[in-house]
Order: structure tokens, then sequence, then C-alpha cells
């Protein structure tokens, strides 16, 4: 008696989630449309550039002491993505050139760097 009770009080619960009513499908297919909306290709790269930049204006200031961090801009000139690695990208900027490897897709995540390495092109004439 009691499992029959038991499971007919879990079947009304059950359908009662299911049917939630017309106010929260409305919600869900709402946002899942502004969703949709959002992720386009333009919107992914300017996401990613944004990344790169922050990542790279931190970098070059903590590791050079790079003054002008606000005069960084990236473009998609002067980065590119690994082969092998897909959230490994390869950046070139004045002198300096350099990889970052994310965590998390830096097209759809805010992101640090978890593994970065950047280096000084030597000037022209110097070390002779």
């Amino acid at each position: 008696m009691k499992k029959g009770i038991l499971i007919i009080a879990c079947a009304i619960v059950g359908v009662a989630s299911l049917s939630a009513g017309p106010i929260r499908d409305d919600y869900f297919k709402t946002r899942d449309d502004i969703e949709k909306n959002k992720d386009t290709p333009e919107t992914r790269k300017m996401f990613l550039e944004t990344n790169i930049q922050r990542s790279l204006r931190r970098l070059l200031v903590r590791y050079f002491g790079y003054q002008k961090p606000e005069s960084i801009k990236v473009s998609a000139s002067n980065y590119e993505q690994s082969e092998k690695d897909k959230l490994t990208y390869y950046f070139k900027f004045e002198d300096y050139v350099g990889f970052m490897t994310f965590s998390n897709d830096p097209e759809y995540y805010y992101a640090v760097p978890r593994d970065e390495k950047v280096v000084q092109k030597p000037k022209a004439g110097a070390g002779k």
C-alpha cells in the first residue's frame, strides 16, 4: 500500500515538473533565442580578440614593464591559432613574439592563459 502511494506521489511530482506552465516555457524559449543570436562568428572573433588583447597587455606589463599597455591593439593579422592545440594562440606585437595557452575556449569564456611565453626580438646590430 505504501509502495503504491509512493509511486503515485512520484508520478504526480514528475508530471507537475514537466508541465510547469506557459510562462516558464516562454522564458526558456526567449533565453535560448537570445543566446543563439549572440553566438555568431563575428561576436566570437570579437570576444577572442578581447581575451588575447587583455592577456597580452598583462603579459607585457608583467614581464617587460611595458609602459603604454593601452596602446596594445590586437587584430587577426597579429595572432594565429595553433593547428595542434586549439586553445593555443601565437602572437606577434612590435618586437615581441610568443604564445598563450588557455584552459577554456577564449572565444566563449573570459580566460587568463594557463601557460604563456613571450620573447623580445633583439634589435638589429645588438650583440655585436
